[in-house]
């Protein structure tokens, strides 16, 4: 589910608990209401599968991060090691080895530093999406809290 079908779901049955409670029974000793056991429950169970989404995209984007980064580290690996083939097939001669062992030094730097705009850009990455997923989910705190308010009785919302 996208995040505004994700937030719509959650609105249409935060809208059904509070049409629930208003159908409800008032007792009249207090501030309580007698309300289907079995709706309430069904909404609950309804929100709690809606809401879980949400903790799974965050755990496919940690996941990725991961698989990024380990990515980036192998690629990092792989380039080390392909500098060390070159500098050792460079390396009969003398000279040829000076020149090799520059290259060589100069290839490490380069894929030293490739290395860390990858591990840099996955990181970024990871938090841009990461700073969505939980931009999402306080929207969807502050829906379901403005939600609650409306369903506690005037009189307390009063006092």
């Amino acid at each position: 589910m996208d995040q505004e079908t994700v937030i719509s779901e959650v609105a249409h049955l935060l809208d059904k608990l509070e049409r629930l409670a208003d159908s409800g029974r008032r007792l009249p000793w207090g501030r309580q209401v007698l309300v289907d056991d079995e709706a309430l429950r069904t909404l609950v169970q309804q929100i709690r599968h809606v809401l879980p989404e949400q903790v799974r995209q965050a755990e496919w984007i940690i996941h990725e991060r991961d698989r990024i980064i380990g990515e980036a580290g192998q690629n990092a690996d792989h380039i080390v090691a392909e500098a060390h083939t070159r500098a050792q097939a460079l390396a009969e001669d003398s000279e040829v080895l000076r020149e090799a062992q520059g290259r060589a030094q100069e290839v490490l730097r380069e894929a030293e530093r490739r290395a860390q705009e990858i591990h840099a850009g996955a990181l970024a990455y990871a938090d841009e999406v990461l700073e969505r997923v939980e931009s999402q989910i306080n929207r969807m705190g502050d829906t379901v809290r403005q939600n609650r308010q409306t369903l506690k009785p005037r009189s307390a919302v009063n006092e």
